[in-house]
């Protein structure tokens, strides 16, 4: 069967020439079930090391948000542990989504929804009135100065900013990561240079400007001393790949940069069990699937060359149905309002 082509202007035709360019439709269900079972679960102890952070300089518990919320996952997380949450997105549809995923389990008085950007949240919400705000997998998409001053406003003294981001699914095993992680990572470059080949001027800023802050780890993060302190960095398996896309994929120059201040927590830990996810082949082909909304269209069915690296992937990890340990590369910052 020949290798099947999809060109670029049919993949961008429909695409708001936007720097946001994550966006799936509410009413997608398919994906979003699928793309909630494919990814990495936070676990209790990563939450703890937030949550301990947080008591460690204030005992209020009164607000939180979850900024870039999607489908909600981390809400329903603060859910447990404060009296109010907002979850908000830049995009209406994910809001929407949220709200149908979480009213099963949450009433109004609970959680309320705002649909703005992260940059734009203290035009929505009165400053000094936030005891948490959490942006997982949010803050590499936004302005980085706009957003922080958003969060800072809207913080109360004594208030956390959590912001973290994961990356490539990278195998446990020393022997597999050796083997078998080269191939899954040209199968990403490959997915995403389809994806981002051809885009509008500002789609294409907005993939560089993301591109440039994972490849930081989150260091280009700055949090300036008469606004923030107590900043800590996390990372978790350095010697993998945080970046989904990377110079090979975008076609241009990666400028990542570096604001750690002296004094600032900085600890990095490589751990096989971090987020342990255990998959087989179709488990993975199935992450890629719904790893970005564009992939479906872009990527996989009919090319051969993404079928021959997942034959030979299948073949490394012990034939069909054979799971295999597959862990996490994250960075988190922790950050306490002033």
């Amino acid at each position: 069967m020949g290798s099947k082509t999809t060109s670029k202007k049919s993949l961008y035709s429909s695409q708001q020439d936007s720097e946001d360019f994550w966006k799936v439709d509410a009413d997608d269900h398919e994906f979003w079930d699928a793309y909630v079972s494919s990814r990495p679960n936070y676990s209790q102890p990563f939450y703890k090391i937030i949550h301990d952070y947080h008591s460690s300089h204030s005992s209020s518990h009164a607000l939180a948000h979850d900024v870039g919320c999607g489908a909600g996952q981390v809400t329903a997380e603060l859910a447990k542990h404060y009296a109010h949450v907002i979850a908000s997105d830049t995009d209406a549809d994910h809001v929407a989504v949220a709200k149908a995923r979480l009213t099963k389990d949450f009433d109004t008085s609970h959680i309320s929804y705002t649909h703005s950007k992260a940059e734009d949240l203290s035009t929505h919400h009165p400053p000094s009135s936030a005891d948490m705000i959490a942006a997982a997998e949010a803050i590499v998409l936004m302005d980085r100065d706009a957003g922080l001053q958003s969060f800072a406003r809207i913080l109360k003294p004594g208030g956390t900013l959590a912001a973290w981001f994961y990356g490539r699914p990278t195998f446990s095993d020393p022997e597999l990561f050796a083997k078998a992680q080269p191939i899954l990572d040209k199968i990403m470059v490959r997915n995403w240079k389809k994806v981002i080949e051809g885009s509008a001027p500002r789609r294409a800023w907005g993939f560089k400007r993301c591109a440039d802050a994972m490849e930081s780890w989150l260091d280009f993060l700055p949090f300036e001393e008469e606004t923030w302190r107590d900043v800590h960095r996390f990372k978790w398996n350095t010697h993998s790949t945080l970046p989904f896309f990377g110079e090979e994929a975008c076609g241009y120059k990666i400028e990542p940069t570096s604001n750690v201040k002296a004094g600032e927590e900085v600890v990095e830990k490589r751990d096989g069990d971090f987020w342990l996810n255990e998959w087989d082949l179709g488990a993975l082909k199935e992450y890629f699937r719904v790893l970005f909304p564009g992939f479906r269209e872009a990527v996989g069915e009919g090319d051969e060359v993404v079928d021959g690296l997942f034959g030979e992937l299948e073949e490394l990890m012990g034939g069909e149905g054979v799971r295999r340990r597959f862990t996490w590369p994250c960075a988190l910052v922790l950050a306490t309002r002033r």
